[in-house]
C-alpha cells in the first residue's frame, strides 16, 4: 500500500544556526500539501533534504513505507523515487527538448526511452516540439518540459519549489491545473512549495505552515484559514479583524449581530472575524460607520470602514463594489 511521503522530526543546520527544527508532515499517496512560509523559513531546505541534497542532522525520511533517511540510512538522492521541479527550469541549453525530457532514462533502450519520451510530450501537449531546442520555447512551454523531465523517471514524490511564479497569472493557472492533473492521475504524492496563500487554496486540502524552520501549524486549508490557532497563522492568510473580548465582555459590541453571544463563550482571550463576515449595506436612516480606504483586489475589494465607536474594521465586498471612500454605511456582524 503506497502511504506517500512521511517526514518526522527533522532538524538542520547551516553552521551554528538552525533552519529547521522537528519538522513532521505527511503527503498521502496522489494527494497534494503546500508547505507555505516566508522567504528564509526553510521551505526550499526541506525539499532539498527530501531529495537528498542535504543532510538533516536528525529524523526520518519516508516514501510508500521505505525509509530513505534515518540515524542509520542515507539513499543517495539518485536512487531515491523523487521528483524536483525547481522555480528555474534547469533545462541543459545543448540538448533538445526530447533528450531533456528523456535525460533520467538514459539507462532505459533507445526504443523504450523513445516511448517514453514522446508519452510524455503527448501528455505535455508538445508532440511537436521533441526537436526544439529550449531557447526556442516560451517559459511556459519550457516549464512544462522540466515537468515531463521530472515525471518521466516516474517518482513516487514529486517536489515543485515555486514552479509557477515567474509565469503570468493566466498561463500559471492553466499550467498548474494540467501539473497537478498529471501528478494526481500518476498517484504522486506532490509537496508543492509557495509563499501565496491563494494558490494554496487553489492545489491543495491541506498545509503546513513553516515559520524560522518550525511548524506552527498543519491541517486542512479551510481549518487553517477559518480556525487559526493564533494571530500569527490568520494574518498569514491576509486582513483579519481582532476584538479583544473584555471589550466585548464589558457590554462594548463592536456591531450588531451574533457577535455578543460569540464574546460570551471566551472569558480571555481575542475574538477574530474575516473581513467577508462583515456585511455593509446602504444605510436607511441607520448609519454607523463610514468607508476610509478601499482596495480593488480583482473579484472583490477590501475596505476599511470606521465604526461610530471610532473601531475600524475590514470587510470585504463583491465587486462592482458598492461604496466608496467617504460613504455611510451600515455595519453588522453576518454569522
Amino acid at each position: 500500500m503506497n502511504t506517500g511521503l512521511e517526514i518526522n522530526s527533522v532538524s538542520h543546520f547551516y553552521g551554528q544556526y538552525p533552519s529547521l527544527d522537528q519538522v513532521s508532515l505527511q503527503v498521502d499517496a496522489g494527494s497534494v500539501h503546500c508547505l507555505l512560509g516566508a522567504s528564509g523559513s526553510g521551505k526550499s531546505t526541506l525539499l532539498r533534504i527530501i531529495a537528498g541534497l542535504e543532510r538533516p542532522m536528525t529524523g526520518e525520511i519516508k516514501v510508500n513505507g521505505v525509509t530513505l533517511y534515518d540515524e542509520k540510512t542515507n539513499t543517495m538522492p539518485e536512487k531515491r523515487p523523487v521528483g524536483l521541479v525547481f522555480q528555474q527550469y534547469a533545462l541543459f541549453p545543448h540538448l533538445n527538448v526530447a533528450a531533456n525530457i528523456g535525460y533520467g532514462i538514459r539507462h532505459f533502450k533507445r526504443e523504450q526511452r523513445s516511448e517514453m519520451v514522446e508519452k510524455y510530450l503527448q501528455l505535455i501537449e508538445l508532440p511537436d516540439s521533441g526537436d526544439a531546442m529550449p531557447h526556442e520555447l516560451s517559459g511556459g512551454e519550457q516549464q512544462r518540459v522540466a515537468l515531463a523531465r521530472a515525471l518521466c523517471c516516474e517518482p513516487q514524490v514529486m517536489l515543485l519549489d515555486e514552479p509557477f511564479s515567474n509565469l503570468d497569472s493566466r498561463l500559471r493557472a492553466d499550467l498548474r491545473k494540467l501539473t497537478l492533473r498529471l501528478l494526481k492521475e500518476a498517484g504522486v504524492a506532490t509537496l508543492l512549495v509557495t509563499h501565496d496563500p491563494q494558490e494554496a487554496f487553489a492545489v491543495s486540502e491541506s498545509m503546513t505552515i513553516l515559520e524560522s524552520g518550525k511548524v506552527i501549524r498543519a491541517g486542512k486549508v479551510r481549518d487553517l484559514y477559518y480556525q487559526p490557532n493564533s494571530l500569527q497563522v490568520a494574518n498569514i492568510f491576509g486582513p483579519i479583524n481582532s476584538f479583544s473580548s473584555h471589550r466585548l465582555n464589558a457590554g462594548l459590541p463592536p456591531l450588531v449581530g451574533e457577535i455578543t453571544e460569540l464574546a460570551g463563550e471566551t472569558e480571555d482571550g481575542t475574538l477574530l472575524l474575516r473581513p467577508e463576515f462583515i456585511h455593509l449595506r446602504i444605510p436607511n436612516g441607520d448609519s454607523n460607520a463610514i468607508v476610509r480606504e478601499s482596495v480593488n483586489e480583482g473579484s472583490t475589494t477590501l475596505l476599511l470602514i470606521e465604526l461610530d465607536t471610532q473601531l475600524t474594521l475590514f470587510a470585504r465586498i463583491l465587486n462592482p463594489a458598492s461604496f466608496a471612500i467617504g460613504d455611510r454605511v451600515y455595519a453588522s456582524f453576518d454569522g
